[in-house]
């Protein structure tokens, strides 16, 4: 299953249509069009005739796998995964070869945050389509037979994946980074837990949880506004006005400045280290963004990868990227490297975090990174599923809908002052939290960690 993304940053008119369009009438990235049902559900829209496709994302606000307890982790994913096997009058192999014979593609997914789901369709077939996916919100038959199957799908994806040092490296990350709060728990169940839902959990879940209150959806294509309002209140119109009340909290990076190692025998030592962040509401996110992308977002163009790979040949690959959840923000650096280099490898994070924060950068750095995240748009609204996608991320996120119009504006005016701001207000080497599968050497103060917790 695939997640909804939470954070979209490459943003582009979807077709030369409409972007002819558009720059003829107006300074609008997308012509979005907030559409509202007879009674009162809410999609944002954008219109395309130029091919015969309509695509739909929707979900479920803080729906998502934070609302699973300790014994039924794996509860929303394994929701996502039997949604779609068999409503109605029809049974799993029944409704999949609706689908597949009208060329429908639906599929669910669940993130730690939110629920939600993907519908694309041909617009000669949107009558069958949204009919199949109101049949699956609305009228799922969890057949004992089908729950089953996923279920021994998902706990041999945990078998299959122990042995792999990325797996566990996340797996122990999420561990300590979220300790005490849902985040922790393992999003994909546990061998233990999956066997404990049965298909009245799964019932009891999509009645509490997909709820009108908490349902946003972005629709992209060949549709019109007034046919869509219909649509809405026919596919949407029969869920539970209201559902279960969230009490999920914020929590703040935990175990900051410490070091965790997991022994395993392998060549290589795989390292993920994290510090927390401010959320996308700070007057600085997006100096955040341009920051991130110079210091290590940027491949090989960023200062880690220059130096960890380019200088000193230590690592394939050295990553930073934003983490940006309901509940938590942070920035994470993600790399591998021989048992022998990690001592080495951490000299480099470190030292790197306090260079873009004493010196400030050459503008030509600045604006080479400025440059490559505008330019990087048309690679974000491509098709219209990656439309409908990011109409609904938006929503998620709290965004207006002329966000997209201020992208560039807001990426241009950052400055090398508000980088090197952004990075002297969360570049604390001190307070870095890694964590290590392996056997590096050299490292003299850690955690050992023996067990994986949340998998058996």
């Amino acid at each position: 299953m695939r997640y909804l993304p939470l954070l979209i940053i490459s943003l582009v008119v979807f077709s030369s249509n409409v972007q002819a369009r558009d720059t003829a009438t107006s300074d609008k990235v997308l012509d979005i069009k907030e559409v509202t049902s007879a009674t009162g559900i809410k999609a944002w829209l954008v219109e395309d005739h130029s091919l015969p496709i309509i695509a739909v994302s929707f979900a479920f606000k803080q729906a998502g796998s934070i609302q699973d307890s300790t014994e039924k982790q794996g509860l929303a994913r394994l929701l996502s995964n039997t949604l779609d096997e068999g409503a109605g009058d029809l049974t799993s192999q029944e409704f999949q070869k609706a689908l597949s014979d009208n060329s429908i593609t639906l599929y669910f997914n669940s993130g730690r945050d939110n629920f939600g789901g993907t519908l694309k369709t041909l617009s000669r077939n949107q009558k069958k389509a949204f009919e199949l996916l109101k049949l699956s919100l609305t009228q799922a038959r969890f057949g004992a037979d089908a729950v089953e199957r996923m279920k021994q799908a998902n706990i041999s994806r945990i078998q299959s994946s122990k042995g792999n040092p990325d797996w566990i490296n996340a797996r122990l990350f999420n561990d300590v980074a979220f300790a005490g709060h849902p985040y922790a728990l393992n999003s994909g169940g546990t061998i233990t837990s999956l066997q404990n839902i049965t298909p009245s959990d799964l019932k009891t879940r999509a009645q509490d949880w997909l709820t009108k209150d908490r349902l946003m959806i972005g629709v992209a294509g060949d549709i019109k506004e007034e046919d869509l309002s219909l649509i809405l209140d026919n596919v949407f119109g029969g869920l539970p006005a209201t559902g279960a009340t969230n009490n999920t909290k914020e929590i703040t990076l935990q175990n900051q400045g410490q070091t965790f190692i997991y022994n395993k025998d392998i060549p290589q030592t795989i390292i993920t280290s994290a510090l927390p962040a401010f959320d996308r509401n700070d007057p600085d996110y997006d100096a955040l963004r341009v920051m991130n992308y110079i210091y290590g977002g940027g491949g090989f163009g960023s200062m880690l990868m220059e130096e960890a790979r380019e200088k000193r040949g230590l690592t394939y690959g050295i990553y930073s990227s934003l983490l940006m959840q309901d509940y938590l923000s942070g920035i994470n650096i993600s790399t591998s490297t021989k048992n022998a280099s990690v001592k080495d490898m951490m000299d480099i994070i470190r030292a790197e975090m306090n260079n873009i924060k004493s010196a400030p950068l050459p503008q030509t750095k600045l604006d080479d990174a400025k440059s490559y995240l505008i330019g990087a748009m048309p690679l974000g609204l491509s098709s219209t599923d990656k439309i409908s996608g990011t109409l609904l991320s938006l929503q998620l996120d709290e965004r207006e809908p002329d966000y997209l119009d201020q992208f560039k504006k807001n990426i241009n005016r950052v400055t090398v002052e508000d980088v090197q701001r952004a990075a002297n207000r969360l570049l604390d080497p001190s307070k870095l939290l890694t964590v290590m599968v392996g056997q590096p050497e050299n490292i003299e103060k850690f955690n050992e960690l023996k067990d994986l917790p949340n998998v058996e």
